[in-house]
């Protein structure tokens, strides 16, 4: 017998974390952070301690508290919290759908044996999650030890490891896309979909019971629309026994498209001095609309040294994005630690001491640009400039025609409304409000969604990812699909 367990996405947003029990394998799909639930209890400054093993995030339910988890969860954690751990992991398999945070962030706290399966694209992402990100729990595609010790090389006691000392390898395996993999006689398959980041897949899972399909997170009003529709129609030629199907959006009926965002960016930057724009760092189809964009207006794009490293990355790999050296695109080098960018006479290898490793390369690049260009040129650029970066107002000074792009989501909580309110007083401050609201979602709106389901046409239908699964239910009527609402850490059997 086939059964299903949640133990996130239901009734929330996000935090996926899908367990399938077949044959006697335990895969799981997609092993994500609760930001609702996060949020509760941390903040920016409010983060778990990495001494806990793990512990507290047990205790708050962001992990999976499970009878078995010493053979789910890093052997180094639960050994420093005095938590029993398994000889071997007794869970088979990871499939992550994409690289956005509520999906993969919490793989740092698996055990590095299980196999994690994800796109090409996927891999690469996560790894420039690794080597960018400040925080501590960021092993996703590698494992790195903690709280380990060994003798010292010229005696006197012990040391803690450290360094390369502390790197072990995760079994991160890419999935090639309509390849089935095995675990055991399951076999997995990915299908691409169109999302709000690159590399993004669904699955579809052949059961002893039948197949079982995973959305993931889709859209259809993307560039690559057309990845959703032709894994909708592969979804239904599977002719499954159960879809679980997001509902981020069911509360809309139309979709702002990435042509409208690219249209309506344009039509702004024509006439005005220098255009300021924050859009998710992830997003490449978002860069796309926006260097389209300033394409159109003979401009350049000057994106972050995070979006460079990033595109650095995906540059041989099937995400479509833009070159480094494309003459449209320039490399903002922020001002750093003691800010000797824009600073003569320092010597290179001084100036670089500003920058972390990964950084430093983007300092040589000819189109790479600082706030004292952008300054002087303003009428030439759009420039990303984040929420962590608006310090940088105070060198760009820009002038007066300037405007503010704002293309994330709306504030989805009370911690997002407060720093919207700080991202309203810079821009006041700066001439710069009211500002211009532009997004496209990364999700397929109600209607789309049911039109999804109806010609996928499984026997049940199980939403998750969504604040209304009663909507469904609501609109499903009539169509033959049973649908059942998943209860978290309650096993469902299939079909």
């Amino acid at each position: 017998m086939a059964s299903l367990t949640f133990y996130g996405g239901v009734e929330e947003i996000g935090g996926n974390k899908i367990l399938l029990e077949d044959r006697g394998k335990r895969i799981w799909f997609d092993f994500g952070m609760s930001f609702e639930q996060a949020n509760r209890y941390f903040s920016e400054f409010l983060q778990p301690k990495k001494h806990h093993g793990g512990v507290d995030l047990l205790e708050l339910g962001l992990l999976p508290t499970l009878p078995d988890m010493g053979g789910l969860y890093r052997e180094d954690y639960l050994s420093h919290a005095a938590i029993e751990t398994s000889d071997k992991a007794v869970y088979d398999a990871v499939f992550l759908t994409h690289a956005h945070a509520d999906h993969s962030s919490y793989v740092h706290f698996l055990r590095r044996e299980i196999p994690v399966y994800a796109s090409n694209v996927t891999k690469e992402i996560l790894g420039v999650v690794e080597t960018t990100s400040t925080s501590g729990f960021t092993d996703l595609t590698r494992y790195r030890e903690t709280f380990g010790l060994r003798e010292r090389k010229k005696g006197g006691g012990l040391m803690r490891i450290r360094g390369e000392e502390a790197e072990a390898s995760r079994d991160f395996r890419v999935m090639e896309e309509n390849t089935r993999v095995l675990i055991g006689d399951t076999g997995v398959q990915a299908i691409a979909v169109n999302h709000s980041i690159p590399g993004a897949c669904g699955y579809i899972v052949h059961t002893s019971e039948g197949a079982v399909v995973y959305t993931g997170d889709l859209r259809f009003h993307g560039y690559g629309g057309e990845l959703t529709r032709r894994f909708t129609e592969k979804a239904a030629e599977a002719k499954p026994i159960a879809l679980i199907c997001e509902g981020t959006r069911t509360d809309e009926t139309e979709s702002v498209t990435e042509q409208d965002v690219q249209d309506k960016v344009c039509e702004i930057t024509r006439g005005k001095s220098l255009v300021i724009a924050n859009y998710p760092w992830k997003d490449t189809e978002r860069m796309t609309s926006f260097y389209e964009a300033a394409k159109s207006c003979n401009r350049r794009l000057a994106i972050s040294l995070k979006q460079a490293y990033l595109l650095k990355q995906l540059e041989n790999t099937d995400a479509g994005v833009p070159s480094l050296n494309d003459e449209n695109i320039a490399i903002y080098i922020d001002r750093k630690d003691w800010g000797l960018i824009t600073k003569p006479g320092y010597p290179q290898d001084i100036v670089q001491q500003d920058y972390d490793n990964w950084e430093r390369e983007f300092l040589g690049y000819s189109n790479r640009v600082t706030c004292a260009d952008i300054n002087r040129n303003q009428s030439d650029f759009i420039v990303r400039i984040d929420f962590f970066d608006l310090t940088d107002l105070v060198n760009i000074k820009p002038a007066k025609g300037s405007c503010y792009i704002r293309s994330v989501t709306e504030p989805f909580d009370e911690e997002a409304q407060i720093e919207l309110d700080k991202v309203e007083n810079w821009l006041r401050l700066f001439g710069l409000y009211p500002y211009e609201q532009i997004h496209a979602s990364g999700h397929a709106s109600g209607p789309e969604l049911l039109e999804l389901i109806k010609q996928i046409h499984p026997k049940v239908l199980i939403p998750i990812h969504t604040k209304k699964p009663e909507y469904f239910k609501d609109n499903l009527q009539g169509t033959g699909i049973e649908v059942r609402m998943p209860t978290y850490g309650e096993r469902m059997a299939l079909p």
